[in-house]
């Protein structure tokens, strides 16, 4: 095992959301690790292919694309409506798909490169309230899955950080409710996770050391899925 496989000198970067701590923490965590990065902030989803496309010409090619969008919604299932739904799959899963269909072409120049997707626990574990949230990431991580048998025949690597109770997550937990608080209680390290916590796995699924790992959802969440 050497240092450089976690070297991202000399790679290009695009970060899209780095307006959320998990973006920024990438971002930062890249250029850590030496790598020219653009930084993407808050963008409508039907604008995110043109800001990867600008940003990668920009850069003058691409090695290396993170997106860590985030909306959540907690409803009763029967309270959400059309106006709830189009904006969490449009941020949360759309945008994704939609930076990963505009970056394609420029990673593809160089014959190899690395996707990393940000989702969230609660796409394979379920709360009440937060079925479409759920729903929006549960499709991120069949993304990832579908994509990696699409794209391995490439040399292109996908794989996602899966969120679980994070410390900037409090004003969306009602600790008084008893299925709400089970995100906190389970949490097998009894603290909430911290934007620091992300960036090294981050630089670790962008780099060479990645190798042989592609398809594969990562939980950065304490322990809490062995538990909830």
């Amino acid at each position: 095992m050497s240092v450089e496989h976690f070297d991202l000198t000399g790679q290009r970067a695009i970060v899209l959301r780095t307006d959320n701590p998990a973006g920024a923490a990438i971002a930062d965590a890249f250029e850590e690790a030496g790598a020219l990065v653009s930084r993407i902030g808050a963008v409508e989803a039907n604008n995110v292919a043109d800001e990867v496309t600008h940003a990668a010409k920009q850069l003058g090619g691409l090695n290396i694309l993170a997106c860590a969008p985030d909306l959540f919604v907690a409803k009763p299932v029967t309270d959400i409506t059309g106006g709830d739904l189009g904006p969490v799959m449009m941020v949360n899963f759309a945008s994704q798909l939609f930076a990963i269909q505009a970056a394609l072409p420029f990673i593809r120049e160089h014959e190899r490169g690395n996707i990393v997707l940000l989702t969230s626990v609660l796409g394979e574990r379920g709360l009440p309230n937060t079925s479409i949230y759920s729903a929006a990431q549960g499709a991120v991580v069949n993304l990832v899955r579908a994509l990696a048998q699409e794209l391995a025949p490439e040399g292109i690597s996908i794989n996602a950080i899966e969120l679980g109770w994070m410390d900037w997550m409090d004003d969306r937990i009602d600790k008084t409710d008893e299925q709400a608080s089970r995100a906190v209680r389970f949490t097998m390290l009894k603290r909430p996770g911290k934007a620091e916590d992300i960036g090294p796995l981050a630089v670790w699924l962008a780099g060479d050391a990645v190798g042989f790992v592609t398809g594969q959802i990562f939980p950065v969440d304490g322990g809490l899925t062995q538990h909830l």
